[in-house]
């Protein structure tokens, strides 16, 4: 009897922790189910897949107080490398104008690991703010399972959360993708941010302020893995 009881609680409590798993990645979704837990294979992470001479071209739309871009080119390029950091060229034409930079980013969230020259900090600044502005919700792996929490934002008293809200076929400059779209909503506008599995960085995005004005859009025009 006790070893049967010992059995049943055991059961039991694996139950609840496959329950609380399940909720925590998200499957509030259709289709989902307790016996279709989610996987390493559906984790992403920022930066995974960057190889020596990984290339990600852009688009990128910012609107800023004091700078801003409108449909500027971002090149950005991953060479030569250590066991923590990447050396990344940063390449940007916005109209007549033409930057570039080396910035050595971690392997660990892409975090920036050294000064960037005067000329270039304004765009390195806007580029943060953007393309690697990612970095801000993905701290760490995060499921790209429909209905996943990413992460919350607070507004005043209130906590919006972030979460994977939709899957859709897109079509970009640099091919077609089945992506995931990263949600929440402030104001009348949604934010979006579509992500795959095979691209190391968003491959398009949408971000708007609480007054519905576009902070920020950008979409990948070519690539190189």
């Amino acid at each position: 009897m006790v070893f049967l009881m010992t059995g049943i609680f055991s059961l039991v409590g694996i139950a609840v922790s496959v329950i609380i798993i399940a909720r925590g990645g998200g499957f509030s979704a259709p289709g989902a189910s307790i016996t279709n837990p989610p996987t390493d294979a559906d984790l992403w992470r920022i930066g995974q897949k960057i190889n020596y001479g990984t290339e990600l071209n852009y688009t990128l739309t910012t609107s800023d107080s004091i700078n801003s871009l409108v449909d500027a080119h971002i090149s950005i390029k991953f060479s030569k490398y250590t066991s923590d950091y990447w050396k990344t060229n940063f390449h940007v034409i916005n109209g007549t104008s033409t930057k570039d930079a080396t910035v050595f980013l971690s392997k660990q969230q892409l975090i920036q690991k050294n000064s960037v020259k005067d000329e270039f900090k304004q765009y390195f600044k806007l580029i943060e703010n953007s393309i690697l502005s990612i970095r801000d919700i993905a701290r760490e792996p995060k499921y790209l399972v429909l209905g996943a929490p990413w992460d919350t934002i607070l507004v005043g008293v209130s906590s919006v959360p972030i979460k994977v809200i939709d899957k859709e076929n897109i079509k970009t400059g640099a091919g077609n993708f089945e992506a995931f779209v990263i949600g929440y909503k402030i104001g009348s506008k949604t934010s979006k941010i579509w992500l795959t599995p095979e691209v190391p960085l968003p491959v398009k995005a949408e971000v708007y302020n609480s007054e519905g004005e576009i902070l920020y859009k950008y979409g990948l025009v070519g690539m190189k893995l």
